[in-house]
């Protein structure tokens, strides 16, 4: 009988599997495409509002000087952002993600928090699901939190203490340090194998930002810098253990 049900798993998890890889991944990509054209499209809405129905006019090569600006300024980050998250978020995370903002404060640290928890891979169809009802779940938390401090906000930072307020500058590393504790804590390997396998990264960031502080270019690039290496490092981790495993099989 056991080996009945486990055999009846397996197959639903292959048929599972082979439902993901046939018809969700491309299903994802297909309705991403067109969510990110008409953001695309609706991003435009408030200069046609002041062009066409206030009149405001400006040189077309005031447009063109800020669009190359802007252009010169984010592209490093349109590059190494979707390459950092996507491992985390995966396919169906990165264009809710990146549709509704606030990747970095709120979606990426829910769907690491989601997976650790549910010991669930992102490449897997179960870790996709947790990720997205988690990602969809923040996204509506966000928009009810946002609405309230949107009216009264003005009224709440009155009342709050001074050193409530002074508190808030330490926010980004309360939310950085707390994405660490949930990689290594939710880990297979154990807290401390899993934070020196993450170690080298963490080296490579210090060092670069150390560098970005002497030398221009490389803080105006840091963070594609960052992702660069640690992507070629990881990948160097990756053709390591590929050779130990075809030299085990070998011999």
């Amino acid at each position: 009988m056991s080996e009945m049900n486990t055999t009846n798993t397996e197959s639903r998890e292959a048929e599972a599997q082979e439902a993901y890889t046939a018809e969700f991944v491309p299903n994802v990509h297909r309705i991403g495409r067109i969510t990110m054209v008409v953001a695309l499209f609706f991003s435009f809405l408030p200069t046609a509002y002041f062009l066409i129905v206030k009149g405001y006019t400006a040189p077309l090569t005031d447009y063109i000087n800020i669009i190359v600006a802007i252009c010169v300024f984010c592209f490093g980050v349109w590059v190494t952002e979707p390459l950092a998250y996507w491992p985390v978020l995966g396919s169906a995370g990165t264009y809710m993600g990146y549709l509704s903002g606030n990747v970095s404060g709120m979606r990426f640290p829910v769907a690491l928090n989601l997976q650790s928890a549910m010991k669930a891979d992102i490449n897997t169809p179960r870790g996709q699901i947790v990720t997205i009802v988690g990602i969809v779940a923040s996204i509506f938390t966000n928009l009810v939190i946002l609405l309230l401090l949107v009216i009264g906000g003005d009224w709440l930072v009155t009342v709050m203490p001074a050193v409530v307020l002074a508190s808030f500058t330490f926010v980004m590393a309360g939310l950085v340090g707390s994405m660490f504790m949930m990689r290594w804590a939710g880990g297979k390997n154990g807290l401390v194998k899993e934070f020196l396998s993450s170690l080298p990264y963490i080296v490579i960031a210090i060092v670069i930002e150390v560098i970005a502080d002497y030398v221009t270019f490389i803080s105006t690039w840091s963070v594609a810098i960052i992702v660069g290496l640690s992507v070629l490092y990881a990948y160097g981790l990756y053709r390591r253990d590929s050779r130990n495993e075809e030299s085990a099989e070998t011999h």
